[in-house]
């Protein structure tokens, strides 16, 4: 008669420690909330087992994309993919994340700038279609300026063109004789008369003729001087800042005969002495284009 086989007690507490293998399936849970629980036990690296529970909660993303890559992954598949299942296949094909293109900035401002061209381009044609349906521009016959002869600033101290050059302007006896010495000069072929010659030249005085009177005239307007000023500053620039005080006459911005740029000081005239007076105080120590101006008389004849 055979001997039963006997077992160390010690293999019979490891058999009833083993569980069953569903026992280390993990565990799923659907929650009211519609999440799920799913519960998993593991073994650490110390050889300890340990509990891991996670809640997800799935989340239907809609995302809008192009219409050919749409179509393009309802092709069939063909070579050696023909008849698989549609979509990536994950044993020879990796998803990584989802990466975005963003344009950078420079083509952001180049398509900015191209459409400010055109926009430019439409103004220009537009300006040069209206231009051809205006009438003729209004000359003063006096300075050429686009304005009215009436309205002149300069009426009183010019002759007008048409009397310079026909001898109408304040034509006299001294005019016409002034013309006919300048005619038996020998001027054959050229008809330029000088301008202590011609009409009127006689009434401004014999040292400088109308030049001469035309300067004395516009040194006798209170006219200041303005220093400091940035070298992007221009003669409409000066006029708008010196309007706010009262109606100037003229403004002269000298500039750099290389560069074009302003060489930091501007002359104004202006028609009362008391706006010159206050643009003066006012301009000085005034800040204009980051810098602080200097404003003074331009002549002592004016203060």
């Amino acid at each position: 008669m055979a001997n039963p086989t006997t077992t160390s007690w010690a293999d019979d507490v490891d058999e009833s420690q083993q569980e069953s293998p569903s026992s280390l399936e993990p565990q799923v849970i659907n929650n009211e909330d519609g999440t799920k629980t799913v519960i998993e036990y593991r073994t650490n690296g110390d050889g300890k087992k340990v509990k891991l529970t996670r809640r997800i909660r799935v989340k239907v993303v809609q995302e809008h994309v192009n219409r050919a890559v749409a179509e393009r992954k309802k092709w069939a598949k063909f070579g050696a993919e023909e008849g698989s299942a549609p979509g990536p296949n994950i044993s020879s094909t990796t998803l990584t994340e989802q990466v975005t293109l963003k344009l950078s900035q420079y083509a952001a401002q180049q398509k900015q700038s191209e459409l400010e061209e055109q926009q430019s381009q439409q103004e220009q044609q537009g300006q040069q279609q209206a231009a051809a349906g205006r009438p003729t521009r209004i000359l003063c016959r006096t300075c050429r300026g686009d304005h009215f002869t009436v309205k002149c600033p300069y009426k009183d101290t010019l002759v007008s063109v048409e009397g310079i050059i026909d001898g109408s302007g304040s034509g006299d006896a001294d005019g016409a004789a002034g013309e006919k010495a300048a005619a038996s000069a020998g001027a054959e072929a050229s008809s330029y008369v000088p301008p202590h010659l011609r009409a009127g030249a006689a009434k401004s005085g014999s040292s400088g003729g109308l030049g001469a009177d035309f300067r004395e005239r516009r040194d006798e307007r209170p006219t200041i001087r303005i220093t400091n000023l940035s070298e992007d500053v221009r003669e409409g620039d000066v006029r708008d800042l010196c309007e706010a005080f009262g109606q100037t006459t003229h403004a002269f911005v000298p500039l750099h005969r290389d560069t074009g740029k302003c060489k930091g000081y501007a002359f104004v005239s202006f028609y009362d002495h008391s706006v010159a007076e206050k643009a003066i105080a006012k301009l000085t120590g005034y800040g204009y284009d980051n810098l602080i101006l200097k404003a003074e008389w331009a002549n002592a004849s004016n203060k």
